[in-house]
């Protein structure tokens, strides 16, 4: 679990992308500290987003370039994993909470990188497919769906997940998630339902997937 807001450095001129990078950051609930200068960032900055194209100095070992991403979200996911685990992770995890709307928990081994509710099932498992491929180097990668009622969608879901991933070496697990909406830890502010749900769901089940 994240046990601390991870803190990301943006070093940039660009104004509109500083604001782009805020606005997702918040979102993955990190904290930004924008500078001119690397010299001018906290020493306790984790990561540093930089734009290539400036040409700035940056003096920090963990640096991401905006232009090597397809993506804001995709580049602020790769921040926040690395601050969290570098590249020294084993295990890739999705759990999915099929309630009221599809809820989602993203895991590399213990450390939760981000939850998210989404409204359909095709971009659930689009989200689901991009991140292991982009964790595709992980020794384990599972797919863990909770099956407490609704089992027509959890059928349309496994459907679906098996395609998109077929050929990803991921294991996808259909498993009981009663009680997931009664919790070991407390919820995060603004966190859903779904997304809670898939969060405990998650975490019942690593420990013995580890």
């Amino acid at each position: 679990m994240i046990k601390h807001r991870v803190r990301v450095g943006l070093v940039t001129l660009d104004l509109r992308l500083a604001a782009l990078v805020r606005k997702i950051s918040h979102e993955y609930r990190l904290d930004v500290v924008h500078a001119a200068s690397s010299e001018e960032l906290p020493l306790d900055v984790e990561v540093v987003i930089a734009k290539r194209a400036e040409g700035l100095k940056i003096d920090r070992k963990k640096v991401l370039y905006w232009e090597d991403f397809g993506s804001m979200n995709e580049l602020i996911e790769c921040a926040l994993e690395l601050a969290l685990t570098g590249l020294n992770y084993r295990m890739a995890v999705v759990a999915i909470d099929p309630g009221k709307s599809l809820g989602a928990a993203y895991l590399l081994d213990n450390r939760v990188v981000k939850t998210r509710t989404y409204g359909m099932i095709e971009e659930l498992v689009e989200d689901v497919g991009r991140f292991l491929e982009r964790h595709e180097r992980a020794e384990r990668k599972y797919v863990i769906v909770g099956a407490a009622s609704g089992l027509e969608l959890v059928k349309r879901i496994l459907k679906r997940l098996e395609r998109r991933l077929r050929g990803h070496d991921a294991t996808i697990i259909v498993c009981d998630e009663s009680f997931t909406s009664r919790g070991m830890l407390p919820k995060i502010k603004g966190m859903s339902k779904d997304e809670y749900s898939a969060l405990i769901l998650s975490l019942k089940n690593i420990l013995r997937l580890g």
